[in-house]
């Protein structure tokens, strides 16, 4: 088997092929190996142990076929992980270099990470981020700067925080990836990399272990070639899979039955070209589809960013956790992400109290509003724009500018406190757009199924370039 016949493939398939004796574990580690090897700052650490595991893997696969008794389906197959997941014997920078002063080798795999290698998964390497995970553009002074798949002749931002992960998993090194979503760390790098990314509802995985940006916040999730792998990923680490049996699945719903809302608000504004028509596009097959489209006002998306903008719920929460480091390593630190950091310190707990009080009511105004228009998930573009030239960041008055519009969308739902995940939206070979579906906290279930439809519906059109639909969305009615 070729490498480029299995280099984009999910974990289902994967898993089939090792099961089948079609291709070795060995096999498969030792050429996404050799691609990670070659990768450019995708990477802060490789395991070059983990071709001595896939051997020791393959063995009991063999004895496994011998016996009658097989091996979880997962056995042997390679993930990368974001640097800041607590893996036995490693040691967690999170993107930096001041922890290398401090940091100690993990005794334990975190929580999020222990039921993955119970399943039989490899861990191929860390991945690069920004660094403590404070950024949506990507980019790390330290270990290089990853760039986005597409456009790699200009050099285009990969999306962060959670960058080298996305990247791994869009350069065909692995299926999956596990990062982090705390304001849109896991979708802006998916949409930037043509690949799926999910954020969790907070809470539904463990942040026992996890090197913290905003412990309020944060929610690891993972990132994938598919959905499925992402959903494969989901049941692991929340014991709805105990990695005996067929891989589970998410359920397809009935598109005629399915209602998405499009709100009519900031998030529609300042959007470039290539992201409205590949946007517009997708509503045009939904619709095709069966899929109720409905454009409502929805004055809460446009409080939320107001509130990402102005009355952040991360600066403080990071100011605490990183106050000391600074004021002894702060030289050490990226500049841009040390002053983001600064701009925090003079916020009091008071006003964090009314920050939190003021996220708590959005969240309850969003779940109102999906109830009342009895919408099975909000939809909109991940991102305003297309991945931007890692050259535009360099001028100082535009670095700022740009991670905030990188982050804009993406950032509601982590402040109205639901689930998210996005989907490339764009035809194949087109810059790389992702569109994103969303629904209140604890609704993350259901939303894999919204969006298990979503993605088949858009993947029968996506991969048969020029194909419109046959009512085109003319303009966004926003």
């Amino acid at each position: 088997m070729s490498q480029a016949s299995h280099s984009h493939f999910g974990l289902r398939q994967l898993a089939h092929q090792v099961q089948k004796k079609e291709i070795s574990v060995e096999n498969l580690v030792t050429r996404q190996l050799e691609k990670a090897r070659q990768s450019e700052s995708v990477f802060i650490s490789i395991n070059h142990d983990i071709v001595d595991q896939a051997q020791a893997i393959d063995r009991l696969i063999d004895q496994a076929i011998q016996s009658g008794k097989p091996l979880s389906p997962l056995s042997g197959l390679p993930i990368t992980l974001k640097d800041l997941f607590d893996v036995r014997g490693e040691i967690t920078l999170a993107g930096s270099r001041v922890l290398k002063n401090i940091a100690k080798a993990a005794t334990q795999d975190c929580d999020v990470i222990a039921p993955l290698r119970h399943s039989g998964l490899l861990f191929l390497g860390r991945t690069n981020m920004s660094e403590f995970a404070f950024s949506g553009m990507g980019l790390n002074p330290h270990y290089g700067n990853p760039q986005s798949i597409w456009d790699r002749e200009t050099g285009r931002l990969p999306g962060g925080s959670s960058s080298g992960s996305a990247v791994s998993v869009a350069e065909g090194i692995v299926a999956a990836t596990m990062g982090s979503d705390t304001a849109g760390s896991c979708r802006i790098p998916a949409a930037f990399n043509g690949i799926v990314g999910v954020k969790p509802s907070y809470g539904r995985y463990s942040l026992n272990n996890v090197y913290p940006l905003s412990p309020t916040s944060d929610a690891p999730g993972p990132l994938a070639v598919d959905l499925d792998s992402c959903f494969i990923l989901d049941q692991v680490i929340t014991a709805a899979y105990s990695g005996v049996g067929a891989l589970p699945e998410p359920r397809l719903l009935d598109s005629n039955n399915l209602s998405l809302l499009v709100p009519e608000s900031v998030v529609l504004e300042d959007l470039d070209d290539r992201v409205k028509a590949a946007f517009e596009s997708a509503l045009g097959w939904l619709e095709d589809s069966g899929v109720e489209i409905k454009y409502r006002p929805m004055p809460v998306i446009d409080r939320c960013v107001d509130m990402f903008f102005k009355r952040p719920i991360v600066g403080y929460e990071a100011w605490q956790h990183h106050q000391s480091l600074i004021q002894q390593y702060g030289d050490e630190y990226d500049p841009f992400v040390c002053q983001r950091l600064k701009n925090s310190r003079k916020v009091t707990e008071q006003e964090q109290q009314a920050r939190y009080q003021e996220k708590t009511e959005l969240g309850l105004d969003f779940n109102r509003v999906m109830e009342q228009q009895q919408a099975d998930g909000l939809i909109c573009p991940t991102v305003a724009c297309v991945p931007p030239t890692i050259a535009e960041t360099m001028v100082p008055e535009n670095t700022a500018k740009i991670n905030l519009r990188c982050l804009r969308n993406a950032s509601t739902a982590n402040y109205f406190n639901g689930c998210s995940i996005s989907l490339p939206c764009n035809l194949p070979g087109d810059a790389p757009v992702g569109l994103m579906v969303s629904l209140s906290h604890n609704q993350d279930d259901y939303l894999y199924q919204v969006v298990a439809t979503v993605e088949k519906i858009l993947n029968n059109r996506r991969v048969r370039p020029g194909c419109l639909p046959s009512n085109p969305v003319s303009a966004l009615r926003y």
